[in-house]
């Protein structure tokens, strides 16, 4: 027999785990199912600088405590890899949601699947991930104490890569496929300040090179096309990412970018189905607006859930 829950959340980043105090607050009995690691893309900042009242707390510990605080409300924190939603049949029955480890149901579920990092996309770089190609600088940077390495990007992710890097590795390049950053400037002053930073502005990464590990990369001019390689023990990658929710379009739409089709009430065309955090498609994807997509979703999912059952929301 399924467990049964009021709200499953799939996803136990930001979002997800905001979603999981809300409904432990109200009562409910709620699951959050997250497939890879508790806390999500956050996990990877070294330190959360533009969250309110928070400065300089890390990505890690950050999401440890928000864990701990939806737990503290009565929601469970499984691991699990969600491989489909069935919506209910009939009005008042549940969703049956699918694992590998098991089947639940709820009578709301929301999706807070969040992105993964976008890859290049270029030969050989599946082969050299983890063996000198990374998307995680705090999660990796030890690993080339005094070497020489590159970022690949121009977001606020890869200025944060690059500076926490300049602070373990011998020499930095950042290289960019435009003339200027999208990230802040205030991270733009702060590197270039760095002696130990330099800059490959309108260049993209067209090969990597190595047999067992990373050796070198060429770096290709947008401009010119001339080609020139970049002896390098490691590349940490960070040119975007995309959403995880393609597996669910059939219950919940998506844009062309397969982002959720969602406003700021976290509804799908599904009832008793609710989105939230960086995979609702949106203005601003950030950490706080993830939280806020997390307790509007949990909110209305609580309605919900009180509806089905016949009683009135306070």
């Amino acid at each position: 027999m399924a467990d049964q829950y009021d709200i499953i959340i799939v996803g136990g980043g930001p979002a997800g785990l905001t979603a999981g105090i809300y409904a432990g607050r109200a009562g409910k009995r709620v699951a959050i199912l997250e497939r890879e690691l508790i806390g999500g893309q956050i996990t990877y900042t070294n330190s959360i600088d533009n969250f309110p009242a928070a400065p300089g707390i890390s990505g890690f510990e950050y999401a440890m405590r928000l864990q701990q605080q939806a737990e503290s409300f009565g929601a469970k924190v499984l691991m699990r890899n969600v491989t489909e939603i069935v919506p209910p049949e009939t009005a008042g029955a549940p969703f049956r949601v699918l694992t590998a480890r098991g089947e639940y149901e709820a009578t709301a579920v929301i999706l807070a699947t969040g992105l993964s990092h976008r890859r290049m996309g270029i030969e050989g770089e599946d082969a050299l991930i983890s063996r000198g190609i990374s998307f995680c600088a705090v999660c990796d940077g030890a690993f080339f104490r005094k070497a020489d390495v590159a970022v690949y990007g121009g977001g606020n992710t890869a200025l944060e890569d690059a500076i926490f890097l300049s602070g373990l590795c011998n020499k930095v390049t950042i290289i960019h496929r435009r003339d200027r950053f999208r990230g802040e400037q205030q991270l733009v002053d702060e590197l270039k300040s760095k002696e130990n930073v330099e800059f490959a502005m309108q260049k993209t990464v067209s090969a990597v090179h190595g047999d067992k590990i990373l050796r070198s990369i060429t770096i290709k001019d947008t401009v010119t096309g001339e080609e020139t390689d970049l002896p390098i023990s490691g590349l940490f990658v960070a040119i975007g990412q995309i959403p995880n929710g393609g597996i669910f379009r059939a219950i919940a739409e998506t844009d062309e970018r397969g982002y959720y089709l969602a406003d700021e009430r976290c509804e799908t065309m599904t009832p008793g189905l609710f989105v939230a955090g960086d995979g609702r498609s949106k203005e601003i994807q950030q950490l706080t607006t993830a939280v806020s997509d997390g307790a509007v979703a949990a909110t209305k999912a609580c309605k919900y859930v009180d509806r089905m059952n016949g009683n009135e929301y306070v």
